[in-house]
């Protein structure tokens, strides 16, 4: 039950960056990997952190008992419910036990079941963007658990594209996300920003052109638009977030671009479109040095929204949509 896979390089701190799928079927089998692959951890004076839904996070305390004690959880439902805030998250772990020689592994659930189709693209994205921001960093191994039984096979597919390695039963095969030289090596081709379509609107947009000159307007128009749909606190929110938007659009995407605000189910829906284009597939999931100076808009939007979509190519512009409350496609 995948005891072996996990157990065989326990003691063994990564040389670098280790990322691999887990497939599992059912809450036995979870178990039973996971209680291995964190028990190696603490045997070789490790520390671990697991990012796990619930109930697997509880049945992992009762299996891990005492040791439970030992091991650090996060609740990846609420931490990740924006896919772009984990690498952040990991990047927290990651710079706490950087100069830990003993190595630290950690084990991350970013696709459950309920989550939505915009949702679990970005959380792939998120999958491959993990090759790039941590290839370079100190060594340690993630794990990222994927149920069989819950998910549909095109998610599954996707896991082998966007790990070096994969645990099936116990069972560990080279994954597709690109050439690795030997166990726990993530040289992966750098990630690209995705080329996936957005969804459609599902009904009526209000849509509004801006500049420097208009931004005032802009911030009363969204206000007037989103405290119908997501109350006065959920308003304040959309405006901070079209304002960082379109103040990116103003400095770096030709000075003017075009708002689309639109309701969906209980949520509201702000897109920027602009003529600039983005380079960075990690822009808005790293941390900036300072919150101030045009260069944080990004990871601002990212911390206030529950769904963050980029798109950016060249000869095709930018377009940057944020969802705010509520359940269901973006």
């Amino acid at each position: 039950m995948s005891g072996p896979a996990f157990a065989a390089q326990a003691p063994v701190p990564a040389e670098s960056f280790r990322h691999e799928a887990f497939l599992y079927s059912g809450d036995e089998h979870f178990v039973a990997g996971a209680t291995t692959f964190v028990r190696g951890a603490l045997d070789a004076g490790q520390a671990v952190l697991v990012a796990v839904v619930e109930p697997r996070a509880r049945l992992l305390r009762l299996a891990l008992g005492r040791d439970a004690d030992r091991v650090e959880f996060l609740d990846i439902a609420d931490a990740g419910r924006n896919p772009a805030r984990i690498i952040p998250a990991w990047q927290d772990w990651v710079d706490r036990h950087a100069g830990d020689a003993r190595g630290f592994r950690g084990i991350g659930e970013p696709i459950w079941a309920g989550r939505t189709p915009s949702e679990i693209v970005e959380c792939q994205h998120h999958e491959r963007l993990l090759n790039t921001a941590f290839d370079d960093g100190p060594g340690w191994w993630l794990l990222c658990p994927y149920d069989l039984d819950a998910l549909p096979g095109p998610v599954i597919e996707r896991a082998y594209a966007d790990h070096p390695g994969v645990v099936v039963g116990d069972t560990r095969r080279p994954g597709l996300a690109g050439a690795h030289s030997g166990p726990g090596s993530a040289a992966v081709v750098p990630a690209a920003m995705p080329a996936e379509p957005l969804e459609d609107p599902p009904g009526p947009v209000y849509e509004l052109g801006f500049d420097l000159a208009s931004l005032g307007t802009l911030r009363d128009r969204v206000a007037q638009f989103a405290e119908p749909v997501v109350g006065r606190r959920g308003a304040a929110n959309a405006v901070l977030v079209v304002s960082e938007l379109a103040a990116n659009s103003i400095k770096y995407g030709g000075g003017a671009g075009i708002l689309r605000l639109w309701r969906d189910v209980a949520a509201l829906v702000c897109e920027v479109r602009d003529d600039g284009v983005i380079t960075d597939p990690l822009a808005g999931r790293r941390r900036p040095s300072v919150l101030v100076g045009g260069k944080a808009g990004l990871w601002i939007a990212n911390q206030v929204c529950d769904l963050l979509q980029i798109r950016s190519a060249p000869g095709r512009g930018t377009v940057v949509r944020a969802r705010l409350g509520g359940a269901g496609g973006a």
